[in-house]
């Protein structure tokens, strides 16, 4: 139970780490980096050095962007999936979605992991915007 709680707090921060399409208030403008078998893959840097060091995703989607002024692209990979929105011709990162760390090791920069405790991420990174017994919500808005 823990292990799923913790899976949906580092799916719901990431999700929630910007804005949506009619924006939204800031939160937590620290939470911004996972790093996964490596490399740090940072909201809102640039994709394309990104990506590359991922290495092939199992599966790619684009669509018109909500965000930015060209196409948002979904990389799918084994454990987690990568979303960037397109601005002023480039390509940055959106959001992180983590499904599980069987075959990648995710951790936010401040040790936050899947199968963290509720504890210990609180302690990183006091209270959050919501709280339930299943998820634990922080948003952040801030851009670059």
């Amino acid at each position: 139970m823990m292990k799923k709680l913790i899976s949906v707090f580092l799916t719901l921060m990431l999700l929630c780490a910007l804005a949506s399409c009619d924006g939204g208030e800031t939160n937590t403008p620290s939470i911004r980096a996972f790093e996964v078998n490596g490399v740090t893959v940072a909201l809102d840097a640039e994709a394309a050095p990104i990506i590359s060091s991922l290495g092939e995703p199992v599966a790619f989607a684009e669509t018109g962007s909500c965000y930015g002024d060209g196409k948002d692209k979904v990389y799918q990979y084994t454990s987690f999936k990568v979303t960037t929105y397109s601005s002023r011709g480039k390509d940055y990162v959106l959001s992180v979605e983590i499904f599980n760390d069987t075959d990648e090791k995710a951790c936010t920069a401040e040790g936050i992991c899947i199968g963290a405790s509720t504890a210990d991420v609180i302690a990183a990174y006091g209270d959050a915007k919501e709280q339930s017994d299943t998820s634990i919500i922080y948003v952040n808005t801030a851009t670059k």
